[in-house]
């Protein structure tokens, strides 16, 4: 699926998604959810691809494995959080948006520690010298 087949189905889903919010919201929401799912199954395929691309590339790095792993772990929470943050807010609930928002800068914050960690033995290392 290429970039103009995403937009094309975006709109029509969107347009969809106004005509039936008329009617029923929720079933407005569940045509939303779906078409989000469907996206980033998409998404997904485009990112394994890429995934194996990156790993090829960095491969003689010493600590590439394991920031690859944490880096595609954080770009996956981001996708997702804003995602469902997204539906949160045009399904009007805007205090539920906030708390995803929240727990995942948290999440990506403890994610992220072992590359700081990492980052800090480095640095020590250097000065060491």
């Amino acid at each position: 699926m290429n970039i103009f087949s995403v937009i094309i189905v975006s709109i029509i889903v969107s347009v969809l998604a106004i005509f039936i919010k008329q009617n029923n919201p929720a079933y407005s929401v569940l045509l939303i959810i779906i078409f989000v799912i469907i996206m980033i199954t998409v998404g997904i395929n485009y990112l394994c691809d890429l995934t194996g691309r990156i790993t090829e590339s960095v491969g003689g790095i010493k600590y590439a494995p394991e920031f690859l792993k944490i880096l595609l772990k954080a770009i996956i929470i981001c996708i997702l959080s804003d995602l469902s943050s997204t539906i949160c807010k045009d399904s009007g609930n805007g205090s539920v948006a906030v708390c995803i928002d929240v727990v995942t800068r948290i999440i990506l914050l403890s994610l992220t520690l072992p590359i700081v960690e990492k980052l800090v033995e480095v640095i020590q290392g250097l000065f060491n010298l």
